[in-house]
């Protein structure tokens, strides 16, 4: 698929079931860009089917800075520095399959080895979480935030963050 600058990927399905050792490829192009604008989204309207997936076979979130922004003399993601809180929306879902109770975030791995801020600098994975974001009913998403933003809001809203 071939995407404009202004406009990231947005992947829309049904239902998206992921196994043992898949990967997702990611796009940050905008540290205050909207999912599908400033950062790539898969956006599932029923399922997003996690339950074959296990804690030894992660899937892997490969995250790598948005290649329109060379245009604009910026080596990594446009906005994004150091010390400052961030949240890019990965993944929406109407539904989630889990196995079992587990903890979504230890499903996945994240990638970082092709993600840098404004500056150029690497972004480290450390410096990064995965949080589920309760939505009404069973609806819900994924998001990726800066580690400080999501220990907070798992610590203020446990009813609508989790890990």
């Amino acid at each position: 698929m071939t995407v404009s600058p202004e406009r990231r990927r947005c992947q829309s399905c049904l239902v998206y079931v992921l196994g043992d050792d898949s990967a997702l490829n990611f796009e940050l192009v905008e540290a205050d860009g909207r999912a599908g604008v400033g950062c790539d989204i898969i956006d599932v309207r029923q399922c997003l089917d996690l339950s074959a997936v296990t804690e030894s076979a992660k899937v892997r979130l490969c995250l790598r800075s948005g290649h329109a922004i060379e245009a604009l003399d910026v080596k990594g993601i446009a906005g994004y520095f150091p010390f400052n809180e961030y949240r890019f929306t990965l993944i929406r879902y109407g539904a989630l399959r889990l196995r079992g109770r587990i903890r979504l975030a230890s499903l996945f791995a994240l990638d970082c080895a092709q993600l840098f801020d404004a500056r150029g600098v690497p972004i480290a994975s450390e410096s990064l979480m995965l949080l589920n974001v309760r939505g009404h009913g069973t609806s819900g998403s994924i998001q990726l935030v800066s580690l400080g933003l999501g220990e907070r809001l798992l610590r203020s809203y446990p009813s609508i963050y989790s890990a």
